[in-house]
């Protein structure tokens, strides 16, 4: 944390112990400087030289500073939903970091989190597992001269154990698949999109061939690395939701305040998610996909009931109609985290052709 608060800290009322300048133009803006800070800009009016112990002190001030406007932020934050984005919003803000600042720290912070959590926790690497081995090794051999394409699993030692079956005219390279489409007729041939993404399947299956056993881990984990950019792109898309759902309320919630409440909301699923990682950390040592399918769901379903205390706190509307809203959010939301989720694991997944 104390890395990125210099990063983020807003400086500009932090306590300084700086040399105040004897001259009242901005050093910064030029501006007349009445005081110790410019209400141009912001900047304060010290001596620009500094002591090296003037250099620390002015560090531990910014991390003390940020550090109590950040337990001050999160806590109403995660136990009273809907609150901070009113307060927000009514425009008392100066004992909270701004919404955006807040929302990249700790996206940024909890995103190296997740992936330090599941990269030492990958629950789809296969490659020592002699059993699993053993079955995918049975399985490609079984089905060495289908034609099909698919993606099967089975519970092996308390692991989902994840395969690809690749048709003939995909395993065995461009050339032969070039082949194939010029031996048949016209109007059975592949063309345009078709051809594209079959051609793009021959290079992951060669690159498939070269590891089976952790081809699946090596997608999910290339896919975790873009996870953020879910979050990224959804949460315009959430804020335009609120925004067509409180339509006839638009006088008083402008974009603006849907965004603000999105931001927080999003800033808290953060915490749910990195919650979710440590469980699996801890589950990872039982072994048992059932537990874990029970707490990601018990965790998914905390996530939906924050938002709703949220909207009902922030919007002012009774149950029911906030019991409806918030159903239509959840229904057109979750369909949207499934499309961006669906490109991002294509896209993991045909990336995989270069070897990359």
């Amino acid at each position: 944390m104390y890395v990125f608060s210099i990063l983020v800290a807003n400086t500009g009322n932090t306590l300084s112990h700086g040399k105040l300048r004897k001259e009242t133009n901005c050093l910064n803006c030029d501006a007349q400087v009445d005081g110790r800070y410019c209400k141009q800009c912001g900047q304060e009016n010290i001596e620009p030289k500094q002591t090296f112990w003037g250099l620390i002190t002015h560090f531990f001030n910014d991390v003390t500073h940020f550090d109590s406007k950040f337990w001050g932020t999160l806590k109403p934050l995660l136990l009273k939903p809907g609150y901070l984005t009113e307060e927000y919003v009514k425009g008392r803000r100066m004992k909270y970091i701004d919404p955006v600042r807040m929302y990249l720290f700790v996206s940024f912070a909890f995103f190296l989190l997740y992936l330090t959590l599941s990269g030492s926790n990958s629950k789809f690497k296969f490659s020592t597992d002699p059993e699993a081995v053993r079955i995918i090794d049975s399985i490609n051999n079984a089905n060495k001269n289908s034609e099909d394409f698919l993606l099967s699993g089975k519970e092996v030692n308390g692991k989902a154990v994840m395969w690809i079956t690749f048709g003939k005219d995909y395993s065995n390279g461009l050339r032969y698949y070039d082949s194939v489409q010029k031996s048949l007729p016209d109007s059975l041939k592949s063309d345009g999109i078709s051809r594209y993404f079959e051609k793009r399947i021959v290079g992951v299956a060669h690159t498939y061939s070269m590891n089976p056993y952790d081809f699946v881990g090596n997608v999910i984990d290339k896919y975790s690395h873009s996870f953020s950019k879910v979050f990224f792109i959804s949460l315009p898309i959430f804020s335009l939701i609120l925004t067509i759902l409180y339509i006839r309320r638009r006088k008083q919630f402008f974009y603006v305040s849907h965004a603000i409440f999105s931001l927080h909301c999003y800033i808290v699923a953060w915490f749910f998610f990195l919650l979710k990682e440590v469980i699996d950390v801890v589950l990872s040592k039982i072994g048992d996909i059932g537990i874990y399918g029970a707490f990601t769901s018990l965790i998914y379903l905390g996530l939906s009931i924050y938002v709703y205390f949220a909207m009902k706190h922030f919007y002012k509307q009774g149950l029911s109609k906030t019991l409806i809203k918030w159903l239509m959010l959840m229904l057109s939301i979750s369909g949207v985290i499934i499309i961006i989720m669906t490109i991002l694991i294509l896209n993991s997944f045909f990336s995989m052709a270069n070897g990359h």
